[in-house]
């Protein structure tokens, strides 16, 4: 089985409207202004979009904050132009991100439900997935209406995960967490985590600590990685960056991630645009991960 893992697309548009101003939106609409519409690159979306589609996959993962300040006509833009990838609902899940929910009236109207109803089993979390024979997505929600970055997970979907996980008879040999939010990030990432973590990430990983072997995709943090963290050897954590982002620094290269399962085995790759040219690096392997745990260092792109 071929994934494709999507994150922080962050289609964005401006907006002059007072009532709208007069919200978070305002402070978006200022980040924009200073600078993020320019780091951004909305024009290369076509072509992300046409690398994806020559892969082929399975199935594809999108783990939010598909818009920039969650205004319809952002939703109906990331629908539009995400629109060849999006053909096949039961081959796409998507997770909201923090930017998805940006104000208390797109939280409370459901917004990112009403637009990508058809790639949630439902539209409530937690749900779990399947997405083969012996593979299925857990999709979690941390994302709240709040100016600030960091989420939270409510402790009734932190215990519906948990009694999910526990009870179901078809837990799937293979499982996906799909969450915006990371509960770890690489030594090089740590700190900017801290500034917008999940609140209570410790109550997360006392109990992913506890289950099997696992895939932990997620966004937020703006850089490609995969890694074992040491406090959850069972899990891989798998951030896609940002696809569209520009860094001059040339140290977090815009793309998404490629994940190849087969059997016990793992092999994940990060599709990058290099400012010339697309390149495919090998992030991780393991031609037992879902049968044994064992101890891996952690991982970043490294492309030639």
């Amino acid at each position: 089985m071929k994934l494709v893992h999507l994150s922080d697309i962050h289609v964005w548009h401006y907006t002059w409207n007072p009532r709208r101003l007069l919200s978070t939106r305002f402070f978006r609409t200022i980040e924009l202004l200073s600078g993020r519409a320019s780091r951004f690159n909305l024009t290369r979306l076509e072509d992300v979009v046409a690398r994806v589609q020559s892969l082929a996959a399975d199935h594809i993962l999108i783990t939010g904050d598909l818009t920039t300040m969650a205004l319809p006509v952002e939703f109906s833009e990331a629908k539009h132009r995400l629109a060849p990838l999006l053909g096949d609902p039961s081959r796409v899940t998507i997770v909201p991100g923090n930017h998805d929910r940006s104000t208390w009236y797109s939280n409370y109207s459901k917004r990112f439900e009403v637009a990508f109803r058809e790639f949630l089993p439902s539209p409530n979390f937690p749900w779990l997935r399947k997405i083969g024979e012996d593979t299925a997505i857990l999709g979690l929600d941390a994302t709240r209406a709040r100016l600030e970055p960091t989420g939270r997970l409510p402790d009734s979907q932190l215990r519906a995960a948990q009694e999910l996980i526990a009870s179901s008879a078809g837990v799937p040999h293979r499982l996906i967490i799909a969450s915006h939010y990371p509960v770890a990030a690489p030594p090089d990432y740590s700190a900017e985590l801290t500034k917008k973590r999940m609140k209570n990430d410790y109550e997360v990983i006392e109990w992913l600590a506890r289950i099997g072997p696992h895939l932990y995709c997620c966004g937020h943090v703006h850089a490609a990685w995969a890694f074992r963290p040491a406090a959850l050897p069972n899990e891989l954590c798998l951030n896609s960056g940002a696809p569209l982002m520009s860094d001059p620094t040339g140290k977090r290269l815009p793309g998404f991630l490629e994940i190849d399962l087969e059997g016990d085995s793992i092999a994940v790759f990060h599709h990058a645009w290099t400012g010339a040219e697309w390149s495919r690096s090998s992030m991780f392997q393991d031609d037992a991960f879902f049968a044994e745990n064992r101890v891996a260092e952690p991982a970043t792109a490294n492309h030639d």
